[in-house]
């Protein structure tokens, strides 16, 4: 996994380049309350010199990307740079018509948030192979898609629910160890993946990094 310290302002706060405003401000805040002084978990991972290292270089990204002007500039020097192109960077697209079809459309076909938790634990009881994988140790990427695709979950349906980038749902899948976010990240990440298939979180959360231990 690339230093932080080398991480574009984007990877610090794990949003795209053409994230919105909006997603900017929860992608910080999501950040913020990981590494700030009452979060137990960054203890887990990081030292204090770490930790606040890692709180500065997220601050630093914030004031950048949410100044327009400054966000513009940088962006430029990322596209001159190669590691940025033109047709990524964010347009506000709020002046533009809103597509009546998908809007009426999204969410439809998916049941009510509780409803929706009692069948998925329903199906996950009755389904040995589900059973099996649950009760492995040490889990892979390739275990958390067949437990998913048992489950008739769609990867898009995660992404939307989570809010996490759908590419990063698909490295977890492929065990892409590389591009993966930092652990503590990735924690919080892979318990999100977990309740949206309605299974034990801290037990996919443990059985993946076991997983990336022994592949690492």
């Amino acid at each position: 996994m690339k230093d932080f310290r080398k991480r574009s302002y984007y990877e610090k706060l794990e949003i795209a380049p053409d994230a919105s405003p909006l997603e900017i401000r929860r992608a910080y805040k999501r950040a913020f309350e990981l590494y700030q002084d009452q979060s137990i978990a960054s203890y887990s991972f990081f030292s204090e010199e770490e930790r606040r290292e890692i709180l500065a270089g997220i601050e630093e990204a914030y004031f950048a990307l949410s100044d327009s002007e400054a966000r513009a500039a940088y962006d430029r020097s990322l596209i001159a740079a190669g590691l940025m192109t033109e047709e990524s960077r964010y347009r506000d697209r709020a002046k533009e018509p809103v597509p009546i079809y998908d809007f009426q459309k999204k969410g439809a076909g998916i049941s009510p948030p509780g409803r929706r938790t009692e069948e998925l634990r329903d199906l996950a009881s009755r389904n040995p192979a589900i059973r099996e994988i649950l009760a492995r140790d040490v889990l892979t990427g390739e275990d958390l898609q067949r437990l998913r695709t048992a489950l008739a979950v769609p990867l898009e349906e995660i992404a939307e629910k989570t809010n996490i980038r759908i590419d990063i749902l698909r490295d977890i899948e492929a065990g892409n160890i590389e591009r993966l976010p930092p652990p503590v990240y990735l924690k919080g990440f892979l318990k999100s993946y977990a309740r949206c298939l309605a299974v034990d979180e801290n037990a996919i959360a443990e059985g993946y990094r076991r997983g990336m231990e022994k592949n690492g």
